[in-house]
């Protein structure tokens, strides 16, 4: 049937053999593509107060439900939102907090689609010649509607050094530890590259690609945290005992290179027995199945999200203030008008006084 998605081909998300290679694959993609895109909302456009224009005329938005173009009073929210965003995440954010902030329909479709979840393989990262966190690179099956059979999500455990070092606890020990500890993600499916990636990048816990693009039509909000497929590798992350037990092994690894340096990599077999474990998992029905590690694991998906409404928009709430400042029509009225957009960083007021005053009453 014309126009039709075709099948999603079968989960593979426990094939080990050329994952790693697709991942780095899949994300020179994505960069080339990002490199190439137009009618970006870039941060200096934002802080310009000017409305983008590009060649299809001004810049569209969906804040407020429906698209329609973007106005100078809606630049004014979307800093807003950017600022506040930044404010949230300033401590960070750990596995549980992801699960916390996320949308209760990202978490549905966590325990109802996102059944496989495998800890592929695990490497020290870097910087100025120490080790500064442990990535490791989960695959978990795609969704029923995807065009593809799955997904990378990349983990960083930025606790990582100051496990490796804790010599009085065992590998076991510092594993439960390090997974309540700071993270940062990375997924490689489009919900989480349109809509959550500048959330990742503002809040500093991004593990991929930065983006500086305001997402105005997909979530002009800034709402939610993550995807599906992060989800469910962060309730594995939180309850899971295979991954702690990944984690205990990258930590003794670590612990016998003396710095922390070093890589590990998932049997195939092993990724079978996870996979063949995890698939007779139900996908729904009774709250407790019997299954332990499965139980905590969809426990965590269900609790209420926490911090996912968004503050109130102050910047809406004082434009009709800005508007009768304009339509004042007096020096002291137009001094008032620059002081107010010039604490949210609006440039060009005179010209948004003309504006208000020739807009219709």
């Amino acid at each position: 049937m014309a126009g039709a998605r075709r099948p999603a081909p079968a989960n593979n998300a426990a094939n080990l053999k050329g994952a790693a290679a697709e991942a780095r694959k899949i994300q020179s993609e994505q960069l080339s593509e990002r490199a190439k895109a137009e009618n970006i909302l870039s941060p200096e456009q934002m802080r310009s107060g000017n409305v983008p224009v590009n060649a299809g005329g001004l810049m569209m938005t969906m804040l407020g439900g429906e698209i329609r173009p973007m106005t100078p009073d809606d630049l004014a929210q979307l800093r807003q939102k950017a600022r506040e965003l930044g404010r949230r995440f300033e401590g960070g954010i750990t596995a549980r907090q992801v699960v916390d902030m996320s949308l209760s329909e990202d978490r549905k479709r966590a325990r109802t689609q996102i059944t496989t979840v495998i800890p592929a393989g695990a490497r020290a990262l870097k910087a100025g010649g120490k080790v500064t966190a442990l990535e490791v690179r989960f695959m978990t099956n795609a969704g029923p509607d995807s065009d593809v059979s799955r997904h990378h999500v990349m983990v960083e455990f930025t606790g990582y050094a100051e496990q490796v070092i804790a010599g009085e606890d065992t590998a076991q020990r510092a594993a439960w530890q390090l997974r309540k500890k700071g993270i940062r993600f990375n997924c490689d499916c489009g919900r989480h590259r349109y809509w959550y990636r500048y959330l990742a990048t503002v809040g500093n816990f991004n593990a991929g690609p930065r983006e500086d693009g305001f997402p105005k039509i997909r979530n002009p909000n800034l709402v939610g945290v993550a995807c599906k497929h992060v989800l469910r590798v962060m309730s594995e992350i939180d309850a899971g005992n295979a991954v702690q037990m990944f984690l205990a092994r990258a930590i003794e690894k670590g612990r016998k290179s003396g710095d922390g340096s070093g890589h590990i990599r998932q049997l195939q077999k092993e990724a079978d027995r996870m996979a063949d474990k995890q698939a007779a998992r139900p996908t729904g029905g009774r709250a407790v199945t019997g299954d332990r590690e499965f139980d905590r694991s969809r426990a965590s998906l269900r609790k209420a999200s926490r911090a996912t409404k968004t503050k109130p928009d102050k910047i809406a709430n004082g434009s009709k203030k800005l508007e009768a400042l304009a339509k004042m029509n007096t020096a002291d009225g137009d001094a008032a008008f620059k002081r107010i957009v010039g604490e949210v960083g609006i440039d060009r007021a005179e010209e948004l006084i003309a504006g208000m005053r020739n807009a219709k009453k």
